[in-house]
């Protein structure tokens, strides 16, 4: 008998032990690599934009203390980093931030397009810790995140499917304007996104919307409007605002850009 013949191909069971076992010794060698290592393959320009004072833990699960982005400040961000998703070419996280801005959860995912999704967004942030963002005006009041998904790639997507509520809200410039309960439903628009906003429980009314490009351009329309004819102060400030129409709504309109992602 040929000796060729007498060797047999392995069976199914024996292929899938094989593979199975190879499996589990590449989990393993992942399992082991410290976080910081992965730290280390970000790239130089990315890093300037994020800044950490520790980072601790595996690829799988790890922890990252007082992370900045941008010069926001995050605090404390722990992930654990799910398995099934790295086969189909993503990278999936289910990530908690504890720190200045509140209490967030979300799972992120991040595709080889370059792209970032994050759905189950949730949590609650102080108004106050925007503050450095918003100067001269200062904000006061509580804002709870509730983001079905968020869609970001670096000047092509910037989508939003959502709500927020900004409760006890106000505005201090020369003088504090209590603004109520505001809430702004967010959707997506072509690649960008639009927030509808409007308030209540406030003797100064607010409706309109803001519009977020892909590029970070944005464009705000407000109308306002005082629901209380015996506050004074509602009316003196419309009225250094704007003039008011038929209706007797001072409409705002602005324009900007802001600076997202990564340059």
């Amino acid at each position: 008998m040929n000796p060729i013949q007498m060797i047999r191909p392995p069976s199914r069971t024996s292929l899938f032990l094989i593979v199975y076992g190879l499996l589990c010794y590449f989990l393993f060698l992942l399992a082991g690599i410290p976080a910081q290592q992965v730290w280390q393959l970000i790239p130089q320009q990315n890093k300037a934009q994020l800044q950490i004072s520790h980072i601790e833990g595996s690829l799988w699960s790890g922890k990252i203390n007082n992370l900045q982005i941008n010069r926001l400040p995050l605090g404390q961000l722990n992930w654990n980093l799910k398995l099934l998703p790295l086969f189909l070419g993503r990278i999936d996280l289910d990530t908690k931030i504890h720190g200045p801005l509140g209490k967030l959860q979300s799972r992120l995912t991040l595709s080889t397009d370059g792209s970032l999704k994050a759905t189950a967004l949730k949590g609650r942030i102080p108004a106050k810790s925007l503050n450095p963002y918003t100067l001269p005006a200062t904000l006061q009041g509580d804002i709870s995140l509730n983001i079905q998904k968020l869609l970001f790639q670096n000047k092509q997507k910037l989508q939003l499917q959502g709500d927020m509520h900004w409760r006890n809200a106000s505005i201090s410039m020369l003088q504090t304007v209590e603004l109520g309960d505001v809430q702004l439903l967010a959707r997506a628009d072509g690649d960008g996104s639009i927030l509808h906003i409007n308030n209540e429980k406030s003797a100064l009314g607010i409706e309109g919307s803001v519009k977020l490009s892909a590029d970070g351009r944005y464009s705000v329309s407000l109308a306002l409007s005082n629901r209380d004819s015996g506050r004074k102060d509602i009316r003196n400030l419309l009225q250094m605002l704007g003039r008011a129409d038929a209706a007797g709504k001072v409409h705002i309109q602005r324009q900007g850009r802001l600076q997202l992602g990564f340059q």
